[in-house]
């Protein structure tokens, strides 16, 4: 059955407003507090990780450390997982060249692990879809069911840079996993000028079960010390508006707490 018609929400507008890269750093930590939205991820590799409280945390598994500064090591030794000075690689490109099956897999468990040592998580993601080379993703998705944590599975794989050649064998995968599938809307390549019309945009959308991932940041020293610290600023400020929480409130708030009670009869 699907899973709004379990919910009782089918024909509605379903909205899982969700905050990544909590614990990357302090701002971050902090704009999930003060924006009030329950649903986010833990980078628990992140200096901040163990800053984090919530009701509806997941992991946001880290395979990648993609700027000059601050970066983040891995929690097993797997030597195909670490450039030259102990950190994730610094690209998709260079992980999924070199990264080998069971060191990924242990250090994923490391990771999830870790955050039941630190919070109670409902759900997985993963930091820049670096779990999209298949035979990870069939690994994700066995994990997710071990532990009994909803995966995020997008509906389609369209516009998510997913190499070519992993497509046939993503997307048999997709159509086997017993877990929903959820539409998948991310801001993060619009300018920050642009971001306040992209949430008020959102009245707009037609029915259906959306996935609207964001990064907010306070506007800190330290956030700004990001690359993309307009970026994330931005989408603070944007969620903080009073019209765009008028528009949000449209929608029906659903949790990944909510979604994994459906799957397993556990919250």
């Amino acid at each position: 059955m699907d899973l709004l018609e379990r919910l009782g929400l089918l024909g509605r507008r379903v909205l899982l407003l969700h905050h990544d890269d909590l614990g990357l750093t302090h701002a971050q930590n902090g704009a999930y507090q003060a924006l009030g939205f329950p649903t986010g991820s833990v980078m628990v590799p992140g200096a901040w990780a163990s800053g984090v409280r919530g009701e509806d945390l997941g992991v946001h598994l880290v395979l990648t450390s993609e700027w000059p500064a601050p970066r983040m090591r891995p929690l097993t030794p797997g030597e195909s997982l670490r450039d030259e000075a102990g950190y994730f690689p610094a690209s998709l490109e260079i992980f999924w060249q070199n990264a080998r099956l069971e060191e990924v897999e242990r250090e994923l468990k490391a990771q999830i692990e870790a955050a039941k040592r630190l919070f109670s998580p409902t759900h997985l993601d993963t930091h820049q879809g670096a779990v999209l080379r298949p035979d990870l993703a069939e690994i994700y998705v066995r994990l997710a069911e071990e532990y009994r944590l909803v995966p995020l599975i997008p509906e389609s794989l369209e516009g998510l840079g997913v190499p070519p050649v992993f497509l046939p064998e993503l997307e048999r995968l997709m159509a086997q996993v017993p877990f929903p599938r959820v539409r998948f809307l991310d801001p993060y390549g619009l300018p920050p000028e642009e971001r306040l019309g992209f949430y008020l945009d959102l009245a707009n959308l037609p029915p259906g079960l959306y996935y609207l991932v964001h990064h907010s940041a306070l506007p800190t020293p330290e956030g700004r010390a990001l690359p993309d610290w307009r970026t994330r600023e931005a989408d603070y400020f944007a969620l903080a508006h009073p019209e765009v929480r008028r528009v949000l409130s449209e929608f029906y708030p659903l949790t990944w707490r909510a979604v994994r009670e459906v799957l397993w009869g556990e919250s």
